[in-house]
């Protein structure tokens, strides 16, 4: 086999890209296409603006729809107990186990997704939660549920890190932001809207109908999927989103030389640079019933499915950021997951009295907050990237992406403050439906910020480094699920939540150190980045 077009300098910074033509004075040409799309027309960055969001359309929907499955039970919890036998907490538990198997189980799907193509996981994964939303109709034991909410955990896990490999597939660099808005708020809107839903599906037609819309909502995705998404996983030679250091405006450091030399060496052994020919051939556009394949092999591509199962482990060991990147995930996870863990039994008590069916209405407060925080962390953010771009002769940072997380560091403490001095002292309910909506702000904004930052550093490594940051979270997620309930009987709702909003503003600061450090940072690790790379590429050679 030839040897492919793999072209990257061993002294670029990941993260740093030239993104404005500051020659060109009109803004909406002025922006560079990172990273450069290849000549062949079915490359999905070359696609049609209608045709890219037609298959993002659908990835949205089926994130939407494997979220509203995974919270279905939230607000019928009570009814399920009652008629199963189950006690809440026992119920509760499952579903802890379920969102640790949302990120573990990445370690199965991402692998395929990479190696074999995105289509066939989200239709597999849709296929298998509907199969699982019937079964759980007929829950009879803690045994039987618990194994339901892993396998529900583990079938619908695409939901955690897939969705983001598509966005890159499909979109440059500027645009990446409010795709990324998008995805967090279909995902946080199909948990919030879907305990606002089966409040009242459950009050007119049982709780086993609340399972049995899951199941149909998921059949109606997979048959659209099946029909009419498009396979994404593209062999692009040069896809490389890095720019060398000498031309970014930081040269306090320079790369050490005898790394760069010896990458340059590695690189070159692994891919050897070819002159590139006068006329390329590509491959016709695949016709529509050829479309329909659930997976894809790419002659082009090696079968690397057991090598990514461990580079995760492997990245979260020798990129920090990457770690960075997981505990602020999952801080805000953790922080909306008290108020959630809560707001049943506080709001159904006295003062407040509120039915099942009223506590679900509640959850258009978050939706609302999480729609703002989707616009904040990823449409405004990417103009405020292109802005500060500009002011940087043209090139972009990664950490550009950082300075929105300012508001990270007021809203959610401000809303875990509020809910649990309301609680205590029984003020109006609005004051604790309007603190719903300020940490309903820190699910959408965290993660579109601290996932776009992670995919703008190691682009080459996206689908590795997003496994690490969605084991880390969902792994925090199950823990702290664990430990919120003691946490709140033994110091009370005013004190726990004064301490959560506390530890909350010092850990969503922490986003200043990354931005004082992380250029640095990502400098210091950039020959460990790119053998990581480099590795990924003499696979093509085995």
């Amino acid at each position: 086999m030839a040897d492919p077009l793999f072209k990257f300098d061993p002294n670029a910074v990941p993260g740093t890209v030239h993104l404005v033509d500051l020659h060109n004075h009109d803004s909406a040409t002025s922006i560079i296409p990172v990273p450069r799309p290849s000549s062949d027309p079915e490359d999905p960055l070359n696609w049609s603006t209608a045709r890219k969001w037609r298959t993002m359309a659908l990835v949205h929907f089926y994130t939407f729809i494997v979220g509203w499955c995974s919270a279905g039970v939230y607000s019928i919890l009570a009814d399920i107990s009652a008629a199963t036998g189950l006690s809440v907490a026992d119920l509760n538990s499952g579903t802890g186990t379920m969102l640790l198997f949302f990120g573990w189980g990445c370690l199965i799907w991402q692998p395929f997704a990479l190696t074999f193509g995105r289509r066939g996981s989200y239709i597999l994964s849709l296929a298998l939660t509907c199969a699982i939303s019937v079964w759980t109709a007929y829950s009879t034991s803690y045994a039987t549920w618990v194994v339901q909410r892993i396998l529900l955990g583990l079938f619908g896990s695409p939901i955690e890190c897939l969705c983001e490999v598509s966005i890159t597939d499909l979109f440059f660099t500027h645009q990446r932001g409010q795709q990324l808005g998008i995805y967090l708020l279909m995902l946080s809107g199909g948990a919030y809207l879907a305990p606002l839903c089966n409040g009242f599906i459950n009050q007119s037609m049982g709780w086993k109908w609340v399972m049995y819309w899951c199941a149909i909502l998921s059949a109606v995705a997979c048959v659209l999927c099946f029909f009419f998404m498009e396979e994404t996983i593209y062999y692009r030679e040069t896809s490389f989103e890095a720019t060398s250091d000498d031309y970014s405006s930081d040269h306090s450091t320079a790369v050490d030389e005898s790394l760069s030399i010896e990458l340059t060496k590695e690189a070159k052994s692994a891919a050897a640079p070819a002159p590139a020919p006068t006329q390329q051939s590509f491959a016709p556009r695949r016709s529509y019933l050829q479309s329909l394949a659930l997976y894809r092999v790419i002659p082009e591509k090696p079968n690397e499915f057991f090598r990514i199962i461990i580079r995760p482990f492997i990245v979260s060991a020798k990129l920090p950021l990457v770690v960075w990147v997981g505990v602020y995930h999952g801080v805000a996870v953790c922080a909306f997951s008290s108020m959630n863990a809560t707001a049943s039994v506080v709001l159904t008590a006295a003062p407040y009295n509120f039915s099942s069916s009223q506590v679900g209405l509640t959850y258009i407060s978050p939706f609302i907050g999480c729609l703002i925080g989707a616009i904040w962390g990823g449409e405004v953010n990417d103009r405020i990237c292109v802005r500060l771009a500009r002011r940087n002769r043209g090139y972009r940072e990664s950490e550009f992406r950082l300075w929105a997380a300012a508001a990270l560091c007021i809203i959610p403490p401000g809303g875990m403050f509020v809910w649990g001095v309301g609680t205590n002292y029984g003020v109006h309910w609005f004051g604790l439906v309007f603190s719903m909506a300020m940490l309903g702000f820190a699910m959408s904004t965290a993660g579109t910020i601290v996932l776009s930052y992670m995919i703008d550093s190691y682009k080459e490594l996206a689908g590795e480094t997003l496994m690490a940051v969605n084991i880390i979270r969902c792994t925090m997620a199950f823990g702290y699920g664990y430990a919120v309930t003691p946490w709140i009987e033994n110091q009370g709702y005013k004190n726990a939540f004064v301490e959560m909003g506390v530890i909350s503003i010092v850990l969503f600061s922490t986003f200043a150190l990354v931005l004082a450090i992380g250029k640095k940072e990502r400098r210091r690790t950039a020959p460990v980045y790119w053998k990581l790379v480099a590795t990924g590429i003499r696979a093509l050679q085995e």
